[in-house]
């Protein structure tokens, strides 16, 4: 990797820089999209044509305030934009863009513990009741979406990517290896096309996951393929309303979500909310978090636990009725000589 032109170190633009981080090193499209975004949004109206080499640990700490400040940005936002620079940087450096890492030392207003604290407060949880007369106002034609993100736990683009293949009803699990997006290449060198692609945090060719597949959720998912069928050579459940292509998320909320809430008499929440809802109603009924990160498909069971922290209240009792158990005093005290374990000397 080297500057445009073989420019001296530290003279090409960090916009240029962040252009290049964002595009040259082969991440997923929706990712890319979304750099360029916090590039227009939140890095070039403040930094401007400064070049790379001229940015200091002042300027990254006045740049943290404007987000907080003038951009109003949740602390969890502008700790991800500070990440994402912080980034930018590591690799300038690396590659000999830049010699340091201005970022480096820079403490954020809030510690990250707050920043966790901020998002578990954000995660709206509906009630049954709440799901239940959003799912019955829902379109019957796509009712069956609203049964697999509250019953399932799948992301919007994910139910959207549902085949009638991913069904197995005889094994009593659903496979979540797809999904629709709109980060397909347009051709103008921007992504914003609607395309069927591989989940989310998974490899090409990684056969994805597995959820469990309830009964209410059967039921609705064989009275949607009774129904309407499938269309197209993906054998997929929903499709636009003519049933031509890939469904919207714009016409999706619009049309179908928004709608269904005004009908149930709620106020607005995001979709995203039926898998909180999923979350919540696993770690209710005490489901190993191991099992509801697999099943989520969350990157790591650390990024759960700390998600969903405030949904695992019991967890301190029954660590504690757990070790009373073996250890308590009631239990008969064991031989004093220690156990021999096997192939152990």
């Amino acid at each position: 990797m080297s500057s445009p032109g073989n420019k001296p170190t530290g003279s090409e633009s960090l916009v240029s820089v962040f252009a290049r981080w964002a595009t040259t090193r082969g991440v997923e499209n929706s990712s890319v999209k979304q750099y360029r975004s916090i590039l227009a949004r939140s890095v070039e109206p403040f930094f401007g044509s400064r070049s790379i080499g001229s940015v200091t640990r002042s300027d990254i700490e006045e740049w943290t305030s404007w987000l907080s400040v003038d951009r109003a940005y949740k602390p969890s936002t502008t700790r991800f934009r500070f990440n994402l620079l912080m980034s930018v940087f590591t690799w300038a450096v690396d590659g000999g863009l830049t010699g340091a890492n201005p970022c480096r030392g820079v403490r954020l207003p809030d510690s990250r513990a707050r920043v966790y604290r901020d998002q578990r407060a954000e995660v709206h949880i509906p009630s049954t009741e709440a799901v239940h007369a959003v799912i019955s106002a829902a379109p019957e034609r796509y009712r069956g979406m609203f049964w697999l993100m509250a019953g399932c736990g799948l992301r919007l683009g994910e139910a959207m990517g549902i085949g009638g293949d991913r069904i197995d009803f005889a094994r009593q699990v659903i496979r979540i290896d797809r999904q629709v997006a709109c980060d397909g290449d347009t051709g103008t060198g921007k992504y914003g096309r609607m395309r069927l692609r591989h989940i989310k945090w998974r490899e090409e060719g990684d056969r994805g996951r597995e959820a469990p597949l309830p009964d209410v959720v059967a039921l609705a998912m064989r009275r949607q393929l009774k129904e309407h069928g499938t269309w197209g050579p993906d054998d997929l459940l929903f499709s636009n309303v003519t049933g031509t292509g890939l469904l919207y998320p714009s016409y999706w909320y619009a049309k179908i979500w928004k709608p269904a809430l005004a009908t149930a008499g709620l106020d607005y929440f995001k979709p995203h909310s039926f898998r909180h809802f999923y979350a919540a109603s696993l770690f209710a009924a005490r489901v190993p978090v191991t099992e509801v990160s697999a099943w989520l498909g969350h990157s790591s069971v650390s990024f759960t636990e700390k998600y969903y922290n405030d949904l695992m209240p019991d967890a301190p009792d029954r660590a504690r009725l757990a070790i009373d158990g073996v250890l308590g005093l009631a239990t008969p005290v064991a031989s004093a000589r220690p156990a021999r374990l096997h192939g152990v000397a």
